[in-house]
């Protein structure tokens, strides 16, 4: 079953592929005419539906020429505020763009977050290993100089740990994050990732957080792109 949209921006369905061949046949819709697959909330035309290429040859108009007009069978109630039925309203943009708008973006914090990660992993084996100690100060040190740098290596020693755990669990998350935007899943999440891979103090690898993340906000912020989340 589909829906169609109208000029008034309303919905009208459910109806059957066997019907909307038959008005495409009849030349009251055509290829632009919005619509949308029953369960599915991203609005298509219907020259996106390989189920109705076929029909389509050779009966839908070209951009250049005027709309056709959806069928008269609808009952009033569902009859457009136009008079003879639906015109197509300015179709949503399809699935493969929004694909290919998110795809470089998706990929550079998925990058971010891998590299944080690593490098977060690195700073916790070597913390528990001992091998990010200093074992000595520089030579030539003030003693006063040297006693500082002694007082403050001993005071964030105990940190270390703790903090390489807690940007490893973010950059997971930007990780996580980045495939879900690829999948369009889980739009909170991947908002909340790219935020934080974008944040120096949070993130492993911010020197491509920054670009990858700001990148990423523009197209999210996208109602269609926004709508195409599952």
């Amino acid at each position: 079953m589909y829906y169609i949209q109208g000029a008034d921006q309303k919905e009208y369905g459910p109806v059957s592929a066997d019907q909307l061949r038959q008005w495409i046949s009849e030349n009251r819709l055509n290829r632009f005419s919005p619509a949308r697959a029953d369960g599915e909330s991203l609005w298509k035309t219907l020259g996106d539906f390989p189920e109705f290429a076929e029909v389509l040859v050779g009966s839908a108009p070209t951009a250049s020429e005027a709309p056709a007009s959806a069928p008269t069978a609808l009952s009033a109630a569902n009859a457009s505020p136009y008079g003879s039925g639906f015109r197509p309203s300015t179709p949503g943009i399809s699935e493969s763009a929004i694909d290919e708008k998110m795809k470089v973006p998706a990929i550079g914090i998925i990058t971010t977050g891998a590299l944080g990660a690593l490098i977060s992993l690195a700073g916790v084996i070597a913390t528990l290993s001992g091998s990010n100690k200093v074992a000595e100060l520089p030579p030539g040190l003030p003693p006063e100089a040297a006693g500082l740098l002694k007082s403050y290596l001993s005071a964030i020693e105990p940190f270390n740990l703790p903090l390489n755990l807690l940007a490893l669990i973010l950059s997971s998350l930007t990780l996580v994050a980045g495939i879900k935007m690829l999948q369009r899943r889980s739009y909170g999440l991947v908002m909340a990732g790219v935020i934080i891979g974008m944040i120096p103090c949070l993130s492993g690898c911010c020197c491509t957080g920054l670009p990858f993340g700001i990148w990423a906000l523009i197209v999210l912020s996208n109602e269609e792109v926004r709508k195409s989340f599952h």
